[in-house]
């Protein structure tokens, strides 16, 4: 189970634990911020001479994250991947926007395919993931 699932059901399973009641969500939009390596333990990302800890020294110039769509998921407009960079690490932003019309349509299991184009001082490469949202309605 990837560390995302494991974070939004952890989530979802303390909030109900806490409160102990219905859960309605009353933002139309959300943001859930993703480190770089959620798509791999890449040696792009992280070369193995890198030193454990806060030391970090990359050689990558950019990073930019893009959701594929595919025929066999229609998301009909539910996601979009952003890019954030802060200090030398990049965070993909998967952004959720809810309808306003909460109905059971969107209870579903997501799989969305997000691509990560990396550019290095020693050429390009592309890396793609499958991320898995549970949406629930309570």
């Amino acid at each position: 189970m990837s560390s995302l699932r494991i974070l939004i059901l952890y989530i979802i399973l303390i909030i109900r634990i806490i409160d102990n009641k219905n859960i309605y969500f009353t933002q139309s939009t959300y943001d859930i911020w993703c480190q770089e390596n959620i798509l791999s333990n890449s040696l792009f990302l992280y070369p193995n001479r890198i030193r454990a800890g806060i030391y970090h020294t990359s050689n990558i110039k950019s990073v930019v994250y893009d959701l594929i769509d595919d025929n066999n998921n229609n998301h009909n407009g539910l996601f979009y991947v952003k890019t954030k960079r802060i200090a030398d690490f990049y965070f993909f932003i998967l952004n959720i926007t809810r309808p306003f019309d909460i109905n059971r349509e969107y209870q579903d299991i997501y799989v969305l395919h997000i691509q990560a184009n990396i550019i290095t001082t020693n050429g390009n490469s592309t890396e793609e993931a499958k991320v898995c949202i549970f949406c629930l309605i309570f």
